[in-house]
C-alpha cells in the first residue's frame, strides 16, 4: 500500500452524495475606475459616465476612453453578487454509497493505481482485513461499485481482482478541461476514516476535508463554523439537526467538534491540513525519485556490458540502442524536490512516464546538457500531454 493517495473530487462527491441546488448571496471587493483622481475633475469622458445611461453608445464609448486613458486609477468597490451552485452539473451524478462503499472506494486509491486508474491482482482478503470486515462484503461492495459505475474490476484468481477507477485520468486534468481537483489523503487519515462507525459521521467528516481544500483556503485554514442547515444539504433527508448532532458525538482524531446551537466548528488536527498532507507528500515523492535514480543508474553498467536490465525500467530500455553506451540519469537534489512537487499534481507514474520521454529524447542522443531545467522541461511536456488528451477524447 502507498502511503498517500490522491482522491478525485470528481469521485468522491458523487460517493458521498451531490448537494441540492442552492444560490448564495455574497459580498466581494472589485477593482472600479476611480473618478475621485484629480485628472477626472475637468473629464468629459466622466461627465458623461455620470450623465448617460449604461446602455448608451455615449456611455460606452466614455468607458473605452477612460479604460485606456494613462493617468487611470482604480479603488476597490464592495458588490453584492449572487452565486448558484450546481454540484449535478459540476461532477455529475452517481447514486451515493454507504460506509463500506465509501471506504472501498478510498482504500482502492491507495494500491498504487497506474497512470491509467488501473490495479492489477488486488487480493481480497487483504481489503477485507484493512476495512475489519469479512471477504464477502468485499465482493458485494465490489459488485455494488461496478453498478454505479464508479469503478469496473474481473477476477483473476481465487481471492483476486483487477481493477479500474472510473474516471482516474480526468484527476489531474485542468479545471477548464474538465478536471474537478483532488485531495491527499495519508494513510493515517485513511485509518481514522475507517474507524469511523456512523455513516453521517463519515459523510460529514469527507465534505470538511474537501471544503477545507478549497482554493481560497490554500489548504491552510484549520477551523471552518458551518451553518447545520448547509451540513444538511448533502445528506439525505432522514437526517434531521438532532441526527447530525448525534452523529458528531464520538471523538475522532481528525476533527475537534464544537456544537453552538445552528453552528458546528470544525477544527482539524493540522497533521491533516491539506497543505500539510501535500508537503508530506512531496517528501515521500522526494524519497521515492532518489531511490528510482539510484535504482536505474545501477542499471546502466549492466546493460552496457550485457544488455540485462531490471524488467521495470524496460520502457526505457527496450529496442533502443546508444553507441557511446547508456548514460546516467543526473539530478540534483534541488530537481527531484521540484520534480516531486509536480507529481504531487499529476501522479508519481505521469512524471516517470515523462522523464522516460527525456531520457530517450535528450540522453540517448547526447542532449541531456541541453535542459536548462528539467522540472520545466517536465512541466511543459505533462501541459501538452493533457491538453492532446482533452483534444482526443
Amino acid at each position: 500500500m502507498d502511503k498517500f493517495a490522491n482522491i478525485g473530487k470528481i469521485v468522491i462527491v458523487p460517493a458521498l452524495g451531490i448537494q441540492k441546488n442552492y444560490s448564495e448571496t455574497r459580498s466581494v471587493e472589485v477593482p472600479t475606475l476611480d473618478f475621485t483622481n484629480t485628472r477626472c475633475s475637468n473629464c468629459i469622458n466622466k461627465s458623461i459616465i455620470n450623465a448617460f445611461p449604461k446602455s448608451s453608445t455615449k456611455y460606452q464609448q466614455a468607458c473605452d476612453n477612460c479604460n485606456s486613458c494613462p493617468y487611470k486609477s482604480f479603488t476597490n468597490q464592495t458588490v453584492t453578487e449572487t452565486v448558484y451552485h450546481n454540484e449535478k452539473n459540476q461532477f455529475g451524478y452517481k447514486p451515493m454509497l454507504k460506509a463500506n462503499g465509501i471506504k472501498l472506494l478510498l482504500l482502492l486509491h491507495f494500491y498504487h493505481p497506474d497512470r491509467h486508474g488501473i490495479i492489477e491482482n488486488l487480493d481480497v482478503l487483504d481489503l477485507a482485513k484493512q476495512l475489519n470486515c469479512n471477504p464477502k462484503t468485499i465482493w458485494n461492495n465490489l459488485e455494488l461499485l461496478t453498478s454505479y459505475s464508479y469503478i469496473d474490476y474481473v477476477k483473476s484468481d481465487t481471492d483476486k481482482v483487477t481493477v479500474i477507477i472510473n474516471n482516474f485520468e480526468n484527476y489531474y486534468l485542468p479545471a477548464n478541461k474538465g478536471g474537478r481537483g483532488f485531495i491527499v489523503l495519508s494513510r493515517e487519515l485513511l485509518n481514522n476514516l475507517i474507524a469511523i462507525k456512523s455513516l453521517v459521521a463519515l459523510r460529514i467528516y469527507l465534505r470538511e476535508l474537501i471544503n477545507l481544500d478549497q482554493t481560497n483556503y490554500n489548504g491552510i485554514v484549520s477551523i471552518d463554523s458551518v451553518n447545520i442547515k448547509d451540513i444538511k444539504r448533502g445528506l439525505p433527508d432522514y437526517c434531521k439537526p438532532c441526527i447530525i448532532k448525534s452523529s458528531l458525538e464520538t471523538p475522532t482524531d481528525i476533527f475537534k467538534i464544537n456544537i453552538e446551537k445552528k453552528i458546528i466548528k470544525f477544527t482539524i488536527n493540522e497533521k491533516f491540513l491539506a497543505k500539510k498532507q501535500k508537503e508530506n507528500l512531496t517528501n515521500e515523492y522526494e524519497k521515492m525519485f532518489t531511490q528510482f535514480v539510484m535504482d536505474f543508474n545501477r542499471n546502466i553498467p549492466i546493460i552496457n556490458s550485457s544488455g540485462q536490465y531490471e524488467k521495470r525500467f524496460e520502457d526505457f530500455f527496450k529496442d533502443e540502442t546508444c553507441e557511446s553506451g547508456f548514460k546516467l540519469l543526473k539530478f540534483s537534489p534541488k530537481e527531484i524536490e521540484n520534480i516531486s512537487r509536480i507529481a504531487v499534481h499529476y501522479s508519481y507514474d505521469y512524471v516517470i512516464d515523462v522523464i522516460q520521454i527525456i531520457y530517450k529524447s535528450y540522453y540517448l542522443t547526447n542532449r541531456q546538457n541541453d535542459i536548462k531545467d528539467v522540472g520545466a522541461l517536465i512541466n511543459s511536456i505533462l501541459r501538452s500531454q493533457f491538453n492532446n488528451k482533452n483534444l482526443a477524447a
